[in-house]
């Protein structure tokens, strides 16, 4: 057994947890960082026009992202629920599957972009100023597309059997190429440079990752014989209450857009920076909450419920002190932080009041993924959709409302109402869920 499988299912807990964890966080963060890195360069050497734009565009995008958020998911969470007992050829098996469903849903959705995203872009409000940028940044996204699908199931994959540190190495690598490619690009290319900057490092990362896979996953070649109609249904089992959440957040983002469509080119662009400061900022969370994901399934499938009992104590102790650190900075420097993305003084204006004040909402945030990872370990799926689902209908509910009768506040004032009682709802959810069934072994 290697010093990664040690680190999940032996030894002290609170630095098992940690240890796997961090490799997961940076990739998180390093992955996010390069999404910032292309608004601040965007930013700074276009405009706000050009900063709105490519907010419209990747709000559309991630339309075609949700499915394989689904499948890298569901994955990895099939591959650490099965790791303590399959053999190398059923991983393998397992691998492959994956990988071609994955494949062919990636080029399915490229043509659908094609074939769409200009409407997309439409039915969004997206102001006719900014148009043709934004369908310009989303074609040249478009064939990246495939590869960067890929190349996020790849890294959970790895992550799932076991292996924190590799895919960590993948993203700092691809990051740091994005990086260079949009400071190169950007100034005599626009829009258009920072989208090809994004889809050739992701065609790097893959290449990188399936290398990897190559060397430890898939020991043996692919025959027509692997593709198990009972892995497949497991595959589903897991990936589709995923890709169902991974949908919810591109349809929210499309109504927000729409509103703030509403609202001028100043809130869209301030509205876009504070977005992608707040999901960087929630990266660690995120990566503390996969982390026991996997944690919590290999120890349930090794009869370890005490280790997984403790790991939850652990995460929470964690993502409270962290949510603290981040409250703080939040509402002390939101607006020096939206000075780095930006010299207009109103988009500055709109994203450092939605940055201060959404912040006030995130330590309940925090606490309600960590009760959305204990679901999701325990492979209990439908309680782990309803709770996120309830929490995205509920600020969108709210958003519809207040947004058309208070403005721009709005948006941060319906997380003052779908944070906690999100919450609340994971944790009574949590409790129902252990008086039901587990779940059917999986085939093999």
């Amino acid at each position: 057994m290697n010093e990664q499988e040690n680190t999940l299912l032996y030894g002290p807990v609170r630095a098992g947890l940690v240890r796997f964890a961090l490799p997961v966080i940076l990739s998180m963060l390093a992955t996010q960082l390069y999404t910032v890195a292309d608004t601040m360069v965007i930013g700074l050497r276009l405009d706000a026009a050009a900063l709105a734009a490519v907010s419209n565009a990747s709000t559309v995008l991630m339309i075609f992202l949700f499915v394989s958020g689904g499948m890298e998911l569901g994955g990895g969470l099939l591959l650490a629920a099965k790791r303590p007992t399959a053999t190398r050829e059923e991983l393998c098996a397992m691998t492959y599957n994956l990988l071609l469903i994955d494949g062919a849903i990636g080029l399915l959705m490229m043509a659908l972009g094609y074939g769409g995203i200009e409407q997309f872009l439409r039915w969004i409000n997206t102001p006719a100023e900014i148009l043709p940028e934004a369908a310009r940044y989303a074609w040249f996204y478009l064939p990246g597309l495939p590869c960067l699908m890929l190349y996020d199931l790849a890294k959970q994959i790895v992550i799932g059997s076991g292996d924190s540190k590799t895919p960590l190495y993948a993203v700092l690598f691809t990051s740091v190429l994005n990086v260079g490619l949009d400071i190169v690009l950007v100034g005599p290319f626009g829009v258009a440079g920072a989208a090809a900057a994004t889809a050739f490092s992701q065609l790097v990362g893959l290449v990188v990752m399936l290398a990897h896979l190559h060397k430890t996953l898939l020991i043996q070649p692919f025959r027509p014989g692997m593709l198990r109609p009972a892995l497949l249904w497991d595959i589903f089992r897991l990936s589709a209450p995923n890709a169902v959440q991974q949908a919810s957040g591109p349809v929210v983002n499309l109504v927000k857009q729409g509103l703030l469509g509403t609202l001028g080119v100043a809130a869209i662009a301030g509205f876009s920076c504070a977005s992608k400061l707040s999901t960087l900022l929630l990266m660690p969370v995120f990566g503390v909450a996969q982390s026991l994901v996997f944690f919590i399934a290999q120890n349930t499938a090794a009869g370890q419920p005490g280790r997984v009992t403790e790991s939850l104590r652990e995460a929470r102790r964690l993502v409270l002190l962290y949510a603290a650190l981040v409250v703080g900075g939040c509402v002390l420097f939101a607006r020096p932080m939206l000075g780095l993305f930006t010299e207009d003084a109103g988009a500055v204006a709109f994203g450092a009041l939605m940055l201060s004040r959404d912040a006030l909402a995130y330590p309940f945030t925090c606490l309600r993924h960590m009760q959305e990872a204990r679901l999701r370990g325990a492979q209990k799926m439908g309680f782990y959709l309803i709770s996120n689902l309830g929490v995205v209908a509920l600020n969108l509910a709210a958003c519809v409302i207040l947004v058309p009768r208070v403005g721009f506040d709005g948006f941060y004032l319906s997380s003052y109402i779908s944070a906690p009682l999100g919450l609340l709802t994971a944790a009574a959810l949590v409790r129902l869920s252990q008086k039901s069934p587990a779940p059917a072994p999986e085939s093999s």
